[in-house]
């Protein structure tokens, strides 16, 4: 896996570089700022660009633009935010970016002491997976607003759709709460229905849209 790193802080630029060298992945670019990200992302071909949210200071979202022009330019590219900075209206940008969200995340900087679960998102996404931090989906679980489309749901519901918006297969959410894969699949069946969710022809397709789904009627039903 070849990886680009956009991050302006010097230090934390170099702790991740080594760390994901560590891991057998190969840093074949590093930027600090929108200008050297295109650059060295066109000149080097990533499979994943890693940028943090902010750039220039404390309050721009200069990450988020390089996401986009990534995305504009260079489709295939898989794009990963990783920032101390989680905020719900962040994450459905980098979701609305195409039409079907795919090969995106966005992921506290604190995974970088679990590598091990950080490396392993990095290859989710790499495969076309969405991967969204959990914290995020806990702040959107825990909020609420008048006519929310998740109240229809069940306490079982709810967590089987706050755990396929953070981006876990039907395997893994069946393991998570120990329980059947089919009542995963018999629970995604029935959110699909309540929330109307529009469901593709093929069974894997269905799968991955669910998912995305799932994450944007959090982001879009909650936030605000």
């Amino acid at each position: 896996m070849r990886v680009v790193i956009v991050e302006n802080q010097g230090f934390y630029l170099d702790l991740l570089t080594d760390a994901l060298r560590g891991r057998g992945i190969e840093v074949a670019g590093r930027a600090a700022n929108r200008s050297e990200a295109l650059r060295v992302i066109d000149e080097t071909a990533p499979d994943l660009a890693v940028f943090d949210i902010r750039l220039t200071d404390a309050r721009d979202d200069e990450g988020l633009r390089v996401a986009e022009l990534v995305r504009a330019q260079y489709p295939d590219v898989a794009l990963l935010a990783l920032s101390a900075h989680l905020e719900p209206a962040y994450a459905e940008r980098l979701l609305i970016m195409d039409t079907v969200p795919r090969a995106v995340g966005y992921l506290g900087k604190e995974r970088l002491g679990d590598l091990d679960e950080l490396v392993q998102a990095f290859h989710r996404i790499t495969r076309g997976e969405v991967v969204i931090d959990p914290y995020i989906i806990s702040q959107l679980m825990a909020r609420r607003r008048t006519d929310n489309p998740l109240d229809r749901l069940t306490h079982a519901e709810r967590r089987v759709l706050a755990l396929a918006a953070e981006g876990y297969s039907n395997l893994g959410i069946a393991q998570k709460l120990n329980t059947k894969i089919s009542t995963v699949e018999h629970h995604l069946s029935t959110i699909t229905d309540k929330l109307g969710l529009a469901q593709a022809d093929e069974p894997t397709r269905r799968q991955v849209n669910i998912r995305v789904l799932a994450t944007l009627a959090y982001l879009r039903g909650n936030h605000g």
